[in-house]
C-alpha cells in the first residue's frame, strides 16, 4: 500500500491551492519511492479519511493522477503506481519487442489467436492484393514485467511475408520476417484517440470508456512489397509516441 490507512495527511485549508491539488502532488511525492511502482493506493473511503476531505476531492485529485499516466485503473483491480509511459519514437519503424528492450524492459507475449482469413474489400484494398487472397491475421497481447497487457496487436499479413502461421509467435514478428528477407522497413500510419469498447476493452482488461491510443500501419519491405497490415490498441495511461520536430527554411525564406 502506497499510503497508510492508518495515518492522517493533513491538508493546508487556508492555502489557494485547490484541495484535490495538495492531495495530487502529496500522492505525486509518495510515488517518487524507489518500490513505488506497483503498490496499491487506499480505496476511496480510506483516502477521505486520511485526507479528512469528501469522495469528490479524491476522486479528482485521482482522476488528476490518473491522466498524466502516475496510476493504472484496470478492471476488476485496485488502483496502483503505474510506471512511467512506454513511448515510442514515431519516425522509426521498430518492433514492440525491441522498443521494450531499449527501455529496459523485459518484453511478453500472450499469442490470443492465430489464423487465415480471407482479404475483404477493405483488406484487399490496404494490402494490394485481390479480395479473397489468403492472408495470416495474428493476434497477440503485449507488455513487460510491470505492465501486462499493456498492448494489443492484431496483424494481417500477406503472403509475400512468407510466414505460414506454425512459426512462434511470442517473440518479435519483425524477427521472423527479417529471416524470411521480408523485413518491413518503411510504411504510413495512423494515430488516433479513441475509447476502449468491446472485445478490446476485455482483452486489455481496462473499462468500458477508458482512454486507449489507436495506431495502425501498412508496411513494406526494401522492394516496396507491402507486407503487414497491423491495428494496435495502445493502454492510454501507459503509452506515448514522440515525434521529433523541426522548421526547415531555405535562402530565399531567410
Amino acid at each position: 500500500m502506497l499510503l497508510d490507512p492508518e495515518k492522517r495527511i493533513t491538508l493546508d485549508r487556508k492555502s489557494p491551492v485547490p484541495l484535490y491539488f495538495q492531495i495530487f502532488e502529496i500522492i505525486s511525492d509518495y510515488m517518487k519511492q524507489p518500490d513505488a511502482i506497483g503498490r496499491k493506493l487506499p480505496t476511496e473511503e480510506a483516502m477521505m479519511k486520511i485526507f479528512d476531505v469528501s469522495r469528490a476531492t479524491v476522486r479528482r485529485a485521482i482522476q488528476a493522477l490518473e491522466s498524466t499516466g502516475q496510476i493504472s485503473k484496470m478492471r476488476g483491480r485496485r488502483t496502483v503506481v503505474a510506471n512511467m509511459a512506454s513511448q515510442e519514437l514515431l519516425t522509426t519503424i521498430r518492433s514492440f519487442t525491441d522498443q521494450m528492450r531499449i527501455e529496459k524492459h523485459v518484453p511478453i507475449t500472450k499469442v490470443v489467436d492465430v489464423r487465415h482469413v480471407t482479404a475483404d474489400l477493405k483488406l484487399a484494398e490496404l494490402l494490394d492484393v485481390a479480395e479473397g487472397d489468403n492472408l495470416l491475421r495474428l493476434t497477440r497481447l503485449r507488455g513487460n514485467e510491470e505492465i501486462f497487457p499493456l498492448a494489443l496487436f492484431i496483424s494481417y499479413l500477406t503472403e509475400h511475408s512468407g510466414l505460414t502461421g506454425e512459426e512462434d509467435f511470442e517473440g518479435s514478428l519483425y524477427q521472423l520476417l527479417r529471416e524470411k528477407g521480408t523485413a518491413v522497413t518503411e510504411g504510413d500510419a495512423v494515430i488516433e484517440a479513441r475509447l476502449a469498447e468491446g472485445s478490446i476493452a476485455r482483452l486489455l482488461e481496462v473499462d468500458v470508456g477508458a482512454p486507449i491510443l489507436y495506431y495502425e500501419r501498412v508496411g513494406q519491405d526494401t522492394g516496396k512489397q507491402i507486407v503487414e497490415y497491423v491495428q494496435c490498441w495502445y493502454v492510454g495511461s501507459h503509452y506515448k509516441f514522440k515525434i521529433h520536430l523541426n522548421t526547415q527554411y531555405s535562402k530565399e525564406t531567410i
